[in-house]
């Protein structure tokens, strides 16, 4: 089942808040464009509407693979880093 990005952002997404990820960081670029660069709908044909559980939203998961190639890391080191960081 297809499942999209929620548009809502929770409080601590809100840029007001000082970060320690520099701005021009490629992963602070990254998380200002990852929804122009990896639409939801754009991967939508590739789920079945009425079958499977709900998935984590595919743009979601190009991110996280782009950075997992950025920063060289295996599958299961990327998983734990978002998790962390989430």
């Amino acid at each position: 089942m297809f499942k999209q990005r929620d548009a809502q952002r929770s409080l601590f997404e809100a840029q007001c808040w000082p970060t320690r990820v520099p701005s021009d960081s490629f992963h602070a670029r990254l998380s200002h464009v990852s929804d122009m660069l990896f639409p939801d709908g754009d991967l939508a044909g590739m789920y079945s509407p009425d079958q499977g559980r709900p998935c984590l939203p595919p743009g979601l998961l190009c991110g996280i693979l782009l950075l997992r190639f950025f920063d060289n890391v295996s599958d299961s080191e990327a998983v734990q880093r978002v998790a962390f960081d989430l």
